[in-house]
C-alpha cells in the first residue's frame, strides 16, 4: 500500500485513527479497535487536544514517535498539575489516559498496516505512572467545578438502563439538543415531543463532510435548529419515532435517571445533570471545527448555531476547560 503521509498534524491524527475506526464490528473482529462512535469522538478529541500541544512544541509529525513520547510526558504533567490545581476529579484524567493510549495504538497500527521502519510508540508505563498519581492526588468526584462536561459521557449514556432515556442522551451529546429539544422540557405544561417531522434525512456535515443524520428541533425562543448526529442514533431514532410514534419523557425523571448514571461512573456533580452532555458536545464540535480548517471565530460561530445560540459569548462557557 503506497503511503501519502498529510503535511498537518490533525491531518495525520486523522489517518493514524482511521486505521483503527472499527464502528458496529463485533468484538472479536476487532479486540482492540473503536467500535463506538461516542468513544470515537471522545478518543479523537482528546488525541487532536494532544497535537495541538506537539505543534505548539514545533513538532512536524506524529510517526516521530521518540518525540511523541517525549511531548507525551511532558503534556500529561502539565494536564495532571492543571487538574490537581483546579480540583478536578480523577476520571478527568483517566479518560486522557485512554485516549492518548488508543492514539498510540492508532499510531503503531498505521505504522504497522503500511510496513514503515518506524519504532514502534511505547508510552504503557508513562500512561501507568500517571495513572497511579491521579489515583493519589485527584478526588473521586470534584464538588466544586468550572467545566459541567462529563470526563467520559459514554460511560454515562451505557449507564443508562431505560431505552428512551438513553436515546435522548445520545442525541443531546451527538447533536447538542437541549432536553426540550429530544421530548423532556422542564415546564410540564408545554409538551414538544420530538416527531417524525423532526427527521430530516441523511446528508453531509456541513464541516466534515461526513455522513450524517439531520435532527430537527425547536428549543429556545420557539426557533428549529438543524442537529447532526451519526447515522446509527439517527435510525434508531427512526425506528423508535416509527414504534412509539414520538420521542418524549417526563423532565425530572430524565434528569434523575442522568444523575444515578453520573453517580454509577463516579462521575456526579450537583449541577452537571443532563446538560453536562450539551458541554461536550460543544467542546467537541468546536475542535472539530478548529482541525477541519475553520478560525476561532468561525468555529465559535458554528458551534453556537448547533446548540441553539446565536451569540458568540455563550458558547464560550460551554467551550472552556
Amino acid at each position: 500500500m503506497k503511503h501519502r503521509w498529510p503535511t498537518s498534524l490533525h491531518s495525520q491524527t486523522e489517518a493514524v485513527f482511521h486505521a483503527v475506526r472499527s464502528i458496529s464490528e463485533a468484538k472479536e473482529d476487532s479486540a482492540l479497535g473503536i467500535r463506538s462512535f461516542g468513544s470515537w469522538k471522545v478518543y479523537k478529541y482528546e488525541a487532536h487536544r494532544f497535537v495541538e500541544f506537539m505543534i505548539g512544541s514545533g513538532q512536524t509529525s506524529i510517526l516521530d514517535t521518540a518525540s511523541v513520547h517525549d511531548d507525551m510526558a511532558v503534556y500529561l504533567e502539565e494536564r495532571l498539575a492543571y487538574y490537581v490545581e483546579r480540583k478536578r476529579s480523577r476520571q478527568t484524567m483517566e479518560t486522557i489516559l485512554s485516549a492518548v493510549g488508543k492514539f498510540e495504538y492508532a499510531i503503531n497500527q498505521y505504522i504497522e498496516i503500511h510496513a514503515l521502519d518506524i519504532l514502534r510508540l511505547n508510552t504503557e508505563p508513562l500512561r501507568m505512572a500517571f495513572y497511579a498519581r491521579s489515583r493519589k492526588l485527584l478526588r473521586k468526584s470534584s464538588k466544586l467545578f468550572d467545566n459541567r462536561a462529563y470526563p467520559d459521557p459514554v460511560r454515562l449514556i451505557a449507564a443508562l438502563n431505560d431505552g428512551t432515556f438513553q436515546l435522548q442522551a445520545s442525541l443531546q451529546y451527538e447533536g447538542g439538543l437541549r432536553t426540550e429539544g429530544v421530548g423532556a422540557p422542564s415546564n410540564r405544561r408545554l409538551k414538544n415531543p420530538l416527531t417524525k417531522n423532526g427527521l430530516r434525512g441523511i446528508s453531509a456535515d456541513p464541516v466534515t463532510g461526513s455522513e450524517v443524520g439531520i435532527v430537527a428541533s425547536v428549543e429556545k425562543g420557539g426557533k428549529e435548529t438543524e442537529h447532526f448526529v451519526s447515522v446509527l442514533t439517527y435510525r434508531r431514532l427512526e425506528e423508535y419515532i416509527s414504534r412509539h410514534g414520538k420521542l418524549e419523557s417526563d423532565y425530572f425523571a430524565y434528569v434523575e435517571a442522568i444523575n444515578a448514571a453520573a453517580h454509577k461512573t463516579g462521575q456526579y456533580v450537583p449541577g452537571r445533570g443532563s446538560h453536562g452532555l450539551k458541554h461536550n458536545f460543544a467542546q467537541e464540535r468546536y475542535l472539530e471545527c478548529i482541525v477541519h480548517g475553520m478560525s476561532h471565530e468561525q468555529a465559535l460561530q458554528q458551534t453556537s448555531l448547533e446548540t441553539s445560540h446565536f451569540r458568540l459569548r455563550e458558547t464560550l462557557t460551554y467551550t472552556r476547560g
